[in-house]
């Protein structure tokens, strides 16, 4: 599996997809997230969790729904990684 290393964080290839995603759109339903990425929901819950693991991802649960977006750490992390994301962001 492909690793991104940054500041002593490693990032699977999927947590990175994930990571930029929620990144793009401010914030995401977990379900919804999975089928934007490609993956499973049991896959992408699993990869959020790790991203909270991490510090990377905040996840709220309400209702049977889980709500994730991007901790201070997380954005910054993406920012450093992807500095274009940020102005793509600002465009939308």
């Amino acid at each position: 599996m492909n690793k991104i290393q940054a500041k002593e964080v490693n990032l699977t290839t999927n947590e990175a997809l994930i990571l930029q995603q929620v990144y793009e759109d401010g914030g995401d339903d977990a379900t919804i997230l999975a089928g934007q990425v490609g993956l499973s929901r049991r896959t992408a819950m699993n990869v959020l969790v790790d991203l909270r693991r991490k510090g990377l991802m905040a996840i709220d649960q309400a209702y049977g729904d889980a709500w994730v977006k991007l901790t201070v750490r997380g954005k910054r992390l993406v920012q450093r990684i992807w500095p274009e994301a940020q102005a793509m962001a600002m465009t939308v």
